[in-house]
């Protein structure tokens, strides 16, 4: 039986809200990256874990307490979300961190295909930087500006 992780771009699961439903269901269904499992054995999703936001200051080396609290319970294998692969800054220095600190584990990047690479990203950038529609903030509460969702009538 494989035993594998996930870890997630703390960014998309946080900002954007994902829930991370296209790894899971690949994960599930033996489809994109996991479809490499030999189809006889079960593959066994131990847990998930957010990269813990950009380093900044503090570098990747951080990375491998994350890495380590799915090590512990044994996996044989990490997959680094299909948007940690796709968006991130610091998927190589991550990659580096994790091959000096846990040689023998196993790294798969992605969990499954995308179907339009450049539309992804575009989305990504539109969602995380939210140009088309602003977004309400504390100083529009503060400001007296703030709109309001139309009350529902109970039923």
């Amino acid at each position: 039986m494989a035993k594998v992780g996930i870890l997630g771009c703390e960014s998309v699961t946080h900002e954007m809200d994902c829930v991370m439903i296209g790894c899971l269901g690949n994960a599930r269904s033996r489809a994109g990256k996991f479809a490499d499992y030999p189809k006889d054995e079960p593959v066994d999703l131990v847990g998930i874990i957010g990269c813990g936001g950009c380093p900044t200051a503090v570098g990747s080396d951080r990375i491998w307490q994350k890495v380590k609290a799915l090590v512990d319970y044994g996996i044989d294998a990490l997959h680094f979300t299909s948007c940690l692969v796709q968006l991130c800054p610091f998927r190589e220095a991550f990659l580096e961190t994790i091959k000096r600190d846990y040689p023998d584990l196993k790294v798969v990047e992605g969990t499954h295909p995308f179907h339009d690479t450049d539309a992804f990203k575009a989305g990504t950038k539109e969602l995380l930087s939210q140009r088309m529609v602003t977004p309400q903030s504390m100083n529009d509460l503060v400001f007296k500006k703030i709109k309001l969702p139309p009350e529902k009538s109970e039923k």
